[in-house]
C-alpha cells in the first residue's frame, strides 16, 4: 500500500441478480457478506486469495447467483432441502431433533437462510464496522447479531456474535460459529493441508459422528493436528483451548480463536472446538435426511459455553480472526 495515502476501509453495496452483497476492503483483506442468506460472511480473501468454501452450484466467483435466489430450495425439515451455500455463519447449539432444547437445523428458514438486517460504516480511523441481525426465531426464541470490526489496515479482524432472548421464559443455548474452508486438493502434493487445534489438555478427540470412515488425527505437544482426508464425520475437542488454525498446503494460514472458560459447560460432551470433515460422495446419505457431501471442505467450529439466557437477556461469543502466510 502507498504509505502516503492514509489507510482506510472501503465499503461497497451491490445487487447481483436478486442478491445484495456488501464488501469491505482494506487493501489486504476483502470480506463479502450476503445479508439475505443467513447474514453470511460468504467470501474472505487475503491479497485476493480466497479462504472460504462456497457452493459453485449457487454462486459464481463474482458472487452473482447462478440460480436466482428466489429459486433456491426452501427448507422442508430434511437435509436434502438445505441450500448449503457455504461461507461463515452463526447457529445455535446443541444441534438435534430431540426436543426444544436442541436446534433442528440446518436447514432453517430464519437463522441459517433468512434475511438479516445489515448496517455498515467506516469510522474516523478508517476502520469498518458491519452488523447483521436476524429476525427473532420462533423455535429457539433468539435473534442473532453478527458484528464485525475490520481495521483500516492489517490482516486480522474481530467478530462478536450475540443471541438475544425474545421470549418470556429462559432459553439455554451455545453460540456456534461455523466456518466452511475449501480443502480442494490443488497443490500437487500429498500435503493438502492441516487443521491444528490448540489444547489445554491432550484428551483424544470425541468421535461425534463417523459417517464414512473414521477421522484421523495426530497428538502433538500442545495441540491435536487433523490432516485433510477422505472422511465424512465430526470430531470434537474437549481439551481445546479455543484456538483452531487452518494451514493450507501452500502456507496460507487462517487462525480463529475465542476464550475458553475451563469452569463452563460446553455442548457435545464439553467441546469448545469441533471439526466437520467431508469429501465428495457419489450419492446422498439417506440416513442423514438426504445430505449430500459433494465437495472437499472442513467446517472450523467454535462454540461458547451453554448458558441460560433470561427473557430479554443476551449471550455472546467473541472471535478473533488472523490471516497470514507461514514462513
Amino acid at each position: 500500500m502507498d504509505s502516503t495515502v492514509p489507510a482506510a476501509c472501503t465499503v461497497a453495496r451491490v445487487t447481483l441478480g436478486d442478491l445484495d452483497v456488501l464488501t469491505v476492503d482494506n487493501g489486504e483483506l476483502t470480506l463479502a457478506f450476503l445479508p439475505q442468506v443467513g447474514g453470511r460472511l460468504i467470501s474472505l480473501r487475503l491479497h485476493g486469495d480466497e479462504i472460504l468454501w462456497r457452493n459453485p452450484a449457487y454462486l459464481a466467483d463474482d458472487l452473482s447467483p447462478l440460480v436466482p435466489h428466489a429459486q433456491w430450495p426452501r427448507p422442508d425439515g430434511t437435509m436434502g432441502s438445505w441450500a448449503n451455500v457455504g461461507g461463515n455463519k452463526t447457529w445455535p447449539a446443541p444441534q438435534g431433533w430431540t426436543g426444544p432444547e436442541t436446534w433442528p437445523g440446518p436447514p432453517d428458514e430464519v437463522l441459517d437462510s433468512g434475511a438479516f438486517r445489515i448496517r455498515a460504516d467506516v469510522d474516523e480511523r478508517g476502520a469498518a464496522r458491519v452488523a447483521l441481525t436476524s429476525a427473532p426465531d420462533r423455535r429457539t426464541g433468539v435473534s442473532i447479531t453478527r458484528a464485525f470490526s475490520i481495521p483500516a489496515s492489517g490482516t486480522s479482524f474481530t467478530q462478536v456474535s450475540t443471541f438475544v432472548n425474545h421470549t418470556a421464559i429462559p432459553v439455554r443455548w451455545s453460540v456456534w460459529e461455523v466456518t466452511q474452508i475449501d480443502t480442494t486438493p490443488r497443490f500437487g502434493s500429498a500435503d493438502a493441508g492441516t487443521f491444528r487445534v490448540d489444547a489445554m489438555s491432550l484428551d483424544e478427540p470425541l468421535r461425534l459422528l463417523d459417517v464414512v470412515g473414521a477421522g484421523r488425527f495426530n497428538v502433538r505437544p500442545g495441540a491435536i493436528e487433523v490432516p485433510t482426508q477422505a472422511t465424512v464425520g465430526k470430531l470434537g475437542f474437549p481439551g481445546a483451548s479455543g484456538r483452531v488454525t487452518w494451514l493450507r498446503g501452500d502456507g496460507l494460514r487462517l487462525e480463529q480463536s475465542s476464550a475458553r472458560n475451563p469452569a463452563a459447560v460446553y455442548p457435545d460432551g464439553g467441546c469448545p472446538v469441533e471439526l466437520w470433515l467431508q469429501y465428495p460422495l457419489a450419492e446422498p446419505l439417506d440416513r442423514f435426511g438426504g445430505l449430500h457431501p459433494n465437495a472437499h471442505l472442513v467446517e472450523m467450529e467454535l462454540l461458547s459455553p451453554l448458558v441460560e439466557i433470561p427473557p430479554g437477556g443476551r449471550h455472546s461469543l467473541d472471535v478473533a480472526w488472523r490471516l497470514d502466510r507461514a514462513r
